[in-house]
C-alpha cells in the first residue's frame, strides 16, 4: 500500500464509518458513481474522482485487501501523529477516524442512497407511462383492425343481397313477358275465332315483330281446319 493512497481515507471519500457493511459501500459507490461518472459529470475532474471512487470500491469491498488497508492506514494515521506530536508514550491503536473528508465529497451514504432512489421511482414511472401509452395505441390498433372486418363482412353481406335482388328481378322481367307472349296469343285466337280478319292481320303483324310468327302460323293452320268442321 503505497503512502499517496493512504492520504485519501476510502471511508471519508464513501462518507461512511469504518464499520460499515459490503452493502453499505456498494450502495455508497454506486450512488456517487451516478454523480461523478464521465458520462455523466462534465467537470474536469470527473474522471481522476471516479478512478478514486474505483480503487476505494475495489479495496474495502475484498475483505482481505479491506483488513490490510485497516492496518497500513492506522500505521499511517499513528506516524503522523508521532511526527506532529512527538512523545515517549506509545500511540495506542484506534480506528481510522471519519471526521473529516475529501474535499469534493458531497453527502453521506444515506443521503445518496435516498437520492438514488427517487431517481430509481422517477425513471420507473416514466417507463409505466409509456408502457400505459403503448398498451392504448395497441388497444385503439387492435379496435380499429376489428371495425374495419366487421365493414367487409358488411359490405359482403350488401353485396351478396344485391345479386339476390337483381337476380329475382330479372325472373320477373322474363316471367312478365312470358305471360305479355301468352296474353298476345290468345288475343289473336280470339280475333280468329270471332273471324275479325283485320284484327288478325293487326296481330299477326305484332306476333311477327316478337319472332312468333311461326306459333302462331300454326294455331292459324289448327284453327283452319277446325273451321271447315263448324261450317
Amino acid at each position: 500500500m503505497s503512502k499517496q493512497r493512504l492520504n485519501i481515507n476510502y471511508y471519508e471519500v464513501f462518507g461512511i464509518p469504518p464499520t460499515a457493511t459490503s452493502e453499505d459501500i456498494n450502495t455508497a459507490h454506486k450512488a456517487l458513481a451516478k454523480m461523478y461518472h464521465p458520462d455523466i459529470n462534465n467537470s474536469e475532474d470527473a474522471h481522476e474522482k471516479m478512478v478514486i471512487l474505483n480503487e476505494a470500491h475495489d479495496v474495502l469491498s475484498d475483505a482481505k485487501k479491506r483488513e490490510m488497508y485497516n492496518n497500513e492506514l492506522i500505521q499511517h494515521q499513528q506516524q503522523r501523529q508521532n511526527q506532529e506530536k512527538p512523545s515517549s508514550h506509545p500511540v495506542k491503536t484506534k480506528q481510522p477516524r471519519t471526521t473529516t473528508g475529501a474535499p469534493w465529497r458531497m453527502e453521506k451514504a444515506e443521503l445518496l442512497r435516498k437520492k438514488a432512489e427517487e431517481e430509481l421511482k422517477k425513471v420507473e414511472a416514466a417507463q409505466k407511462i409509456r408502457m400505459e401509452q403503448a398498451q392504448k395505441k395497441a388497444e385503439e390498433a387492435a379496435l380499429k383492425n376489428k371495425q374495419q372486418k366487421v365493414d367487409f363482412e358488411r359490405q359482403d353481406v350488401i353485396s351478396e343481397l344485391s345479386a339476390l335482388v337483381m337476380g329475382d328481378t330479372a325472373k320477373r322481367k322474363k316471367n312478365i313477358e312470358i305471360d305479355e307472349e301468352r296474353h298476345h296469343a290468345t288475343k289473336v285466337l280470339l280475333s280468329m275465332v270471332r273471324r275479325d280478319d283485320s284484327r288478325l292481320r293487326q296481330m299477326t303483324e305484332e306476333a311477327e315483330r316478337k319472332q312468333r310468327i311461326d306459333e302462331i302460323l300454326s294455331l292459324v293452320k289448327e284453327i283452319n281446319d277446325k273451321k271447315e268442321e263448324w261450317v
